[in-house]
């Protein structure tokens, strides 16, 4: 979340001349050449002055680039849905938000049983999307939630309906007694049962009053939580910017990173997926919803349509189109060109549609997966002599280090 005054003057400020897209098809596992449709803009919010200071210099070479690869575990296909949905305008009431809420669910897991046959692994709503952000927002208490009552109550049926995990953000009422209030993202396992929250620790800076986003109480921890279908981390909006979360994910060995948003940006997910070596989930409030893949690239997104109208204005309708269900698989492998490769297609002319991949020839490389069930894909690349993208590199650090080369 920004903080108001600069939520609002931004937004306008953005969109008043915007151009918005249709829907981006997602990708397929076959071979393209699929485009990244980044933008530079600041996210809503931001100050200059914090941006300089806000660590998020990527240039530098991460401490956890030598993170253990997930080729040699057999395949673990995941289902995601995520929404593009703003929240802006007054409250429509707790029962409305939840109802409006449930009914996104409810679409993601139409979507995942049409398209894949099957239902929702983990669904992602939005930053904020219980409590919303009103035209008079005042502190952040007053416009917070408990998590037990109907919040906990409608989630936990929801999440045993589709026996699916449920990314919930709201602003989560801690205690009257204590005045405390954080920004945090609530997880539903399929059984129902309160998996973890993330407290967001990065609130965003009020530059007239140093506020932390009205008041509310920035987290301590960043958890990883063990799901059955592999691990998984939670960022809120700004954290993006700061490298602290990130870093402890990866350490953690996060690899799918929910990110709810009111900032729909796309720039500075790429290097954080590429150093994580992770999946993000973005969910926000316009513009674009967006999954990013462990090479950076963007494999599916929703963008905002001159149909849906005013986002500032259609915080309590349900739209249509701005769903989106993708599947892909947490035993991949980072392939390099080579002669041999030819893009892909040695591993296709060899295993048919027992492996599955995206090849980027404009970034000379491609990640790829096994679809059999017995078969890993490093297996599949060994019989081929084809070595995963990070083995060169090590092989060339060695090499380096050897002829006295710094690598970093």
């Amino acid at each position: 979340m920004r903080t108001k005054r600069l939520t609002r003057r931004g937004f306008l400020a953005t969109t008043a001349g915007a151009s918005f897209g249709g829907i981006v098809s997602p990708a397929f596992p076959v071979k393209v050449a699929a485009k990244n449709n980044a933008g530079s803009r600041l996210p809503l919010g931001h100050d200059p002055r914090t941006l300089a200071d806000s660590g998020a210099s990527h240039g530098r070479v991460p401490d956890y680039q030598d993170r253990k690869s997930t080729s040699d575990r057999l395949p673990r296909k995941v289902t995601v849905g995520t929404v593009m949905q703003p929240f802006w305008g007054k409250h429509p009431g707790l029962e409305k938000r939840l109802h409006l809420l449930t009914d996104i669910v409810d679409r993601l897991q139409v979507q995942s049983q049409e398209r894949y046959g099957r239902g929702l692994d983990l669904a992602v709503l939005p930053e904020m999307a219980v409590t919303g952000e009103g035209e008079s927002v005042g502190n952040a208490m007053e416009w917070s939630f408990p998590l037990e009552g109907p919040v906990k109550d409608t989630f936990v049926r929801k999440a045993l309906e589709h026996h699916c995990h449920i990314v919930v953000p709201l602003y989560l009422l801690e205690g009257k007694n204590t005045k405390s209030c954080s920004n945090a993202a609530v997880l539903f396992g399929r059984k129902g049962e309160v998996a973890g929250i993330y407290r967001k620790v990065h609130l965003v800076v009020d530059s007239q009053t140093d506020a932390l986003e009205h008041g509310a109480t920035p987290g301590k921890e960043v958890p990883v939580f063990s799901c059955d279908f592999g691990k998984l981390g939670i960022q809120i909006c700004y954290d993006m910017d700061f490298d602290y979360g990130w870093r402890e994910l990866a350490r953690q060995g996060a690899e799918i990173v929910a990110w709810p948003t009111q900032s729909p940006q796309t720039t500075r997910p790429v290097p954080r997926a590429i150093e994580g070596s992770t999946y993000i989930i973005s969910s926000t409030w316009r513009h674009n919803a967006s999954i990013f893949e462990p090479t950076g690239k963007i494999i599916s997104q929703v963008r905002w349509q001159q149909i849906m109208g005013d986002p500032s204005s259609a915080g309590n309708l349900l739209l249509d189109n701005n769903t989106l269900v993708q599947e892909f698989d947490l035993s991949y492998a980072i392939v390099p060109w080579s002669a041999t490769l030819k893009n892909g297609e040695l591993l296709t002319r060899t295993f048919g549609d027992k492996v599955g991949y995206r090849y980027y020839e404009d970034e000379d490389r491609g990640l790829f997966w096994s679809n059999d069930p017995q078969m890993t894909i490093r297996q599949m690349l060994r019989t081929l002599n084809l070595e995963e993208e990070r083995e060169e590199l090590q092989q060339a650090r060695e090499r380096y280090r050897k002829a006295g080369v710094p690598d970093s």
